[in-house]
């Protein structure tokens, strides 16, 4: 009897957990794609569209080009596409070098991850003003052998900010700064400092969680980061995984074949691009535990790089022929406001219980239901 009870309160556990996962995949259901804009060769001073970024108050996106003479980052206007302006990161600090990682604040400030073109010894980040993308800061990180970078997002706590961000190649790393005085980053030496840190405020990748060549990362409300990635089957991404806030440890992954952006929703789903050819697709995906909803494709897709999430629709960067493609709306219901239980006169009373919380009602069913399941057994054991 005790182990069955033991059972029985553990399943219970797990269905309160799981009550509201999927709650809203029917808002899915008839997801599209289309051509926002499209940036014909020559149109740009560079072309191959890899980094991505959509400003979170839904005025700009922003695009890297990977192939220029000089590294830029176009500003555009999210309401119809044209280029607003760009920033180009000084070649005499490092010939050659592109920008592949891009993230945004809803400050007005734009983060630009920046590789040398030799791919070797150092990589830099620049912050630079939503206005005009007038720069404010940069900075040179000195890392050893080969490296790269890739994804970046920031994240907001209680007022302060910090600075997500990839490296790659040899040195598969997850960087943390906080970027709340945008004049003065520094690294945040508390992240990931349970062993899987040296200290310099960044994550090992390879050795702490076994992932090779980082791509885009996202970060939820509840500060849980997503990150593609590849664990060695995949030439882009295989896997997405999903890590504590604090960096300590992987609490969830899944398989997505060539998976390589990343953003969040909201309303508990995910959203992840795949860097593919013609047969990149979007798919989405539940937050909590990462099970699939549904896979959208599109018929002229190129390379799916990055995406984000502008008012109701996703904006997805599509690299060459380089366009930034369109989801159909997404509206998730309104929320249901909670009842108002009525106040009785003064010196009067009420018994009326009060409503119960969907968990609620969610995990009594559930209760109900292993209770029923319990005594089935038990009587059988009788007989």
């Amino acid at each position: 009897m005790f182990k069955l009870m033991t059972l029985v309160l553990a399943v219970m556990m797990i269905a309160a957990c799981a009550v509201n996962a999927g709650e809203y995949d029917d808002v899915f259901a008839n997801l599209t794609l289309s051509e926002f804009a499209l940036y014909e060769q020559g149109t740009l001073d560079a072309v191959q569209l890899r980094a991505f970024a959509v400003d979170p108050n839904g005025k700009y996106y922003y695009g890297g080009l990977l192939n220029s003479g000089t590294p830029t980052v176009y500003q555009f206007d999210a309401a119809t596409g044209d280029p607003v302006c760009t920033y180009q990161f000084d070649p005499s600090e490092d010939p050659g070098a592109y920008i592949k990682a891009l993230a945004a604040d809803d400050r007005g400030y734009v983060y630009m991850g920046v590789a040398n073109k030799a791919n070797n010894g150092a990589v830099y980040f620049a912050i630079c003003s939503q206005d005009g993308l007038a720069e404010i800061k940069w900075v040179k990180i000195e890392i050893e052998g080969k490296v790269g970078v890739n994804g970046a997002c920031v994240r907001e706590v209680n007022g302060k900010y910090y600075l997500y961000f990839i490296t790659n190649y040899e040195s598969d790393r997850l960087y943390c700064y906080d970027v709340t005085d945008v004049n003065n980053p520094t690294v945040f030496n508390a992240f990931g400092s349970d062993g899987f840190s040296s200290g310099g405020g960044y994550l090992d990748l390879t050795s702490g969680f076994g992932m090779q060549d980082a791509n885009n990362i996202a970060i939820d409300e509840q500060g849980y980061i997503y990150i593609c990635a590849t664990t060695g089957v995949g030439s882009k991404g295989d896997t997405i995984f999903k890590v504590s806030a604090d960096g300590t440890g992987i609490v969830g992954q899944a398989s997505v074949s060539e998976c390589f952006g990343v953003a969040i929703l909201g309303n508990g789903y995910l959203a992840t691009c795949t860097y593919e050819g013609a047969d990149s697709k979007l798919h989405i995906l539940n937050q909590q535990d990462l099970s699939p909803v549904t896979v959208i494709g599109y018929d002229n897709a190129n390379n799916f790089t990055q995406l984000g999430m502008i008012g109701n629709k996703i904006y997805m960067a599509d690299q060459g022929p380089d366009a930034v493609l369109v989801s159909s709306e997404i509206n998730f219901p309104a929320p249901v406001e909670p009842e108002v239980p009525e106040v009785p006169a003064e010196g009067g009373e009420t018994d009326a219980p009060a409503a119960p919380t969907t968990a609620d009602t969610g995990l009594v069913a559930a209760s109900v239901l292993l209770l029923a399941a319990a005594a089935v057994v038990l009587k059988a054991r009788k007989h």
